[in-house]
């Protein structure tokens, strides 16, 4: 997490030939400093959770609750009521009230805390508000849905990504400037009621930090609100910004400085001047200035009240979790009296948990661990035939490398003509579009060919099972290891990077992956690299349903990339001089988890030697049947009937393709904890599909360099999907996309509800509810790690975003103390609390 405010920060004054007055330099500082604190929005296509609270995460969760209710109007909590029926059906409890009083060094009792239940004080707090919200209350007008659409449309044509067939024309230049040009000959306001905005855009400055600077002084904005108000005004354009915020990240890891967010941020403050102009002397400004004037208040006791309820519930659901934990069996490690006939590494997503409970029932030889999603195969995979790829690694990291996928039973000239066909398929496909999409012969395709799709619609409509599933990419294509440093120019018209990965580096890669995910030694003659995707149709967000470890991508190419370079008899060699002996008959294969339907599909089976037949063939039996008590496990949370396994399954795939599926599976809903530990201490718990399962052996990390990583990589990345979930549960309308029945998508990537207006940000309704009630249950992380508190301490005290996640209260710690048999809980002073997993959740201070 650090790397996103680190990078922005650290470009935020690149641009200091751009001369600002002495008197401005403030300004520029809380401006920046607003930009900040806002979340960044992936695009569609790579579409992954964030925590829509990055920018805040240095504060206390308390605190931004009260900030977020002041700058953006909107509450983070849930409601009166919700607690109210969570402790009329015991699932607060009055010891986790005292839980959550005592963690917090809160001066009330459990009493206040019911007595508040029954009778909440309401207490407001004054919003911030902007010029046009004033303008909007006094005026009747709703200036600021005006200047919403406006921004938005604006927004929109800038940053379309091919789905509009008329561009706009000022793309090239920076963003302030694009908008002037526009703005300067734009009717639109003025037809909305902005008296002469064409002129006062023709009098801006050419440069967004001038222009920045006279709004800033004509308006008189008091310096200690500044930061809150540009803040404010960002977050009444909270989808476009996120965006933006995007953009500018993106620009940055690649190495280019880029202000498009100040400069949004500056366009913003220029429809503000207009009201402050248009309205002088009618009071609307006196009354805002008066508003800004009075300040910000601080957190509280009604406040304060509502967070420790909502404590109280995670306290609920840390209590069962880690009795669990304690149990003896759960704690005692069984010995291995035969080599295990399976080893299957899945990714540590919540979903794979149901998966690798169910497959482990199959046999007590079958072994399975957990492990980030990319295998440690820092990739940007590019299919056969294309010239793009995508980046196949968390999102706070950017790939190392580009592996191409090739076919190696064709000739380079074979394999050039292929590529060729598929290049002018391409061309085709892409001038039908155009066709059709055209402003002037969309009609004319409309009434020549629209009952041609006909038989399709009914088919796709009614009868979805029959279409298949579609098959991404090649088929029979296989990444390209080797081929390093060897271009791939003359195959289609632009020449091609370099690709592949160097033999030394295949090794350290290897040696990295096996140790971080506690695999180095005792291996099994079948080793399954399951990586996971999901199948869906018509679905704008089908990226966030895929592996967040791989950029919103499936992990079947990390998959078979940590495969064949793990089979490599060189990598092999060099793997053994580093301490990592792997056995001549051990083979990895690469499979994928569609965990839409829980099918398990074996990639490059074909490849693995005669000798492993037998092995695959109970491979086979063995994920075929743990796919089928997978399904059955989740299909009463889908609402499918009990039915026979081969119903079942047809009943899946079929929402697996029917594009008028608003929930083909839910995804990470539920998701509430991260366990970092041998998986002995998980194997006989059913965790219910809510848990990231990282495999972690103290004993075996000697320099704690696989603690760290853990802690700075796969867990805020959780912390991230976490309070993703989180923020689209307690107020889905504002941190939440809405319901999808009124979605469209805008420029290829985003979604807007309705016609227009802003971005959305998180996840639709339908990704956490049913209907009738929450399917998610929004809890901060619980992070439980079997690991020395000190050795734990070590890497907060090294990294601060990751200590102030936690000394902040965006997630929850724990050590796993195996020797002494019990739970201690990282406190916000730095202590740590002895926490005993029994009935009544008691909690002492050690």
């Amino acid at each position: 997490m650090s790397t996103l405010a680190s990078t922005l920060a650290s470009h935020s004054d690149e641009r200091s030939s751009i001369p600002a007055p002495p008197e401005r330099q403030g300004w520029l500082r809380q401006a920046r400093n607003a930009c900040l604190r806002v979340p960044p929005l992936w695009p569609l296509h790579s579409f992954v959770a964030v925590n829509p609270f990055v920018g805040l995460a240095g504060r206390p969760f308390t605190d931004v609750c009260h900030l977020m209710q002041r700058v953006t109007h909107e509450g983070m909590l849930m409601s009166v009521e919700h607690f109210r029926r969570q402790h009329a059906s015991g699932r607060i409890t009055v010891a986790d009230l005292e839980h959550a009083i005592h963690q917090a060094g809160a001066d009330l009792a459990v009493q206040d805390l019911l007595d508040w239940l029954r009778n909440p004080e309401p207490e407001p707090v004054p919003g911030l508000p902007s010029l046009a919200d004033v303008a909007t209350r006094r005026q009747g007008q709703a200036w600021d849905k005006i200047i919403e659409e406006e921004v938005s449309k604006w927004c929109a044509a800038y940053f379309d990504e091919g789905q509009s067939a008329w561009r706009m024309p000022w793309r090239k230049l920076p963003l302030y400037s694009a908008w002037r040009e526009a703005a300067m000959i734009d009717l639109t306001p003025e037809l909305a009621g902005l008296k002469n905005f064409r002129r006062l855009a023709a009098g801006l400055p050419e440069s967004a930090n001038e222009a920045m600077g006279m709004v800033l002084d004509e308006l008189g904005l008091p310096a200690e609100q500044a930061e809150d108000y540009m803040h404010r005004l960002l977050m009444t354009l909270p989808g476009w910004s996120s965006y933006v915020q995007h953009h500018v990240r993106d620009r940055a890891t690649r190495g280019t400085h880029d202000e498009s967010l100040m400069e949004l941020l500056t366009v913003r403050l220029v429809f503000e001047l207009q009201l402050a102009r248009q309205f002088e002397g009618s009071g609307i400004l006196c009354e805002w200035m008066e508003i800004l004037q009075d300040g910000g208040s601080k957190p509280g006791l009604q406040l304060q009240k509502q967070v420790l309820w909502h404590s109280a519930l995670e306290a609920g659901y840390q209590r069962k979790l880690g009795s669990g934990l304690l149990r003896k069996d759960a704690a005692q490690a069984r010995p291995q009296e035969h080599r295990p006939a399976l080893q299957a590494v899945f990714c540590i997503d919540v979903r794979s948990e149901v998966m690798r409970r169910s497959l482990e029932s199959m046999s007590d030889r079958i072994m399975t661990l957990g492990f980030a999603g990319f295998f440690g195969m820092p990739i940007e995979h590019v299919p056969f035939g294309h010239r793009h790829g995508s980046s196949q690694v968390p999102v706070l990291l950017s790939p190392r490398y580009r592996v191409r996928d090739h076919l190696p039973h064709l000739t380079p000239d074979q394999e050039k003509q292929v590529k060729r066909r598929m290049q002018i398929q391409r061309r085709a496909e892409h001038s039908w579009n155009a066709f059709k999409t055209s402003a002037v012969s969309c009609f004319s395709f409309v009434e020549a060919a629209g009952l041609g799709f006909a038989l399709r619609l009914v088919k796709d409509g009614l009868l979805p099972g029959l279409g298949g599933g579609k098959t991404k990419g090649c088929p029979c294509a296989e990444p390209n290891l080797r081929d390093y440093k060897r271009g791939a120019s003359g195959l289609i018209e632009e020449a091609q990077p370099d690709s592949g990965i160097p033999p030394e580096d295949q090794v350290q890669l290897a040696l990295g992956a096996l140790k971080n995910m506690g695999l180095t030694g005792g291996f099994a003659r079948l080793v399954m690299l399951c990586g996971h995707g999901s199948q869906t149709t018509n679905n704008p967000y089908a990226a966030g349903l895929d592996c967040g470890a791989c950029g919103g991508h499936a992990g079947d190419s990390n998959a078979r990339v940590a495969a064949a370079i793990l089979n490599r008899p060189q990598v092999r060699a060099g793997l053994k001089a580093g301490g990592i002996d792997i056995p001549q008959d051990t083979w990895f294969i690469a499979a994928l988890h569609n965990t839409t339907t829980d099918d398990i599909t074996l990639m490059d089976a074909g490849r693995a030697p005669a000798s492993h037949a037998a092995d695959l063939l109970q491979l086979r039996a063995w994920i075929e049947e743990a796919a089928t008590l997978c399904r059955r496990e989740r299909a009463v949370g889908l609402g499918l009937p009990a039915v026979g396994a081969a119903e079942l399954g047809r009943l899946v795939q079929e929402r697996s393709q029917d594009w008028s599926q608003i929930r083909p599976e839910w995804g990470l809903a539920g998701n509430a904890a991260f366990i970092a530990a041998p998986r002995e201490r998980t194997r006989s718990l059913n965790l219910g599909g809510r848990v990231f399962l990282h495999e972690y052996d103290h004993a075996a990390d000697g320099t704690g360099g696989t603690l760290e990583m853990i802690m700075t990589a796969p867990l805020v990345v959780a912390s991230w999907i976490n309070l993703q979930y989180y923020a689209s549960t307690v107020n889905n309308r504002f941190w939440g996309s809405g319901t999808k029945v009124t979605h469209n998508v805008a420029g290829t990537f985003g979604i807007q509800q309705g016609n227009g207006g802003d971005l959305k940000t998180g996840l639709p309704l339908q990704s956490v509810h049913d209907g009738r009630d929450w399917v998610h249950e929004p809890l901060r992380l619980s992070a439980f790690i079997e690991a020395p508190c000190d050795d734990i301490e070590a890497v907060l005290a090294r990294h601060e975003s990751v200590r102030q996640l936690v000394e902040n209260g965006w997630l929850h710690l724990f050590a796993i103390e195996s020797g002494e048999g019990r739970l201690r809980q990282r406190r916000r002073d730095g202590s740590w609390g002895v926490v005993f997993s029994d009935e009544t959740s008691t909690d002492k201070r050690s």
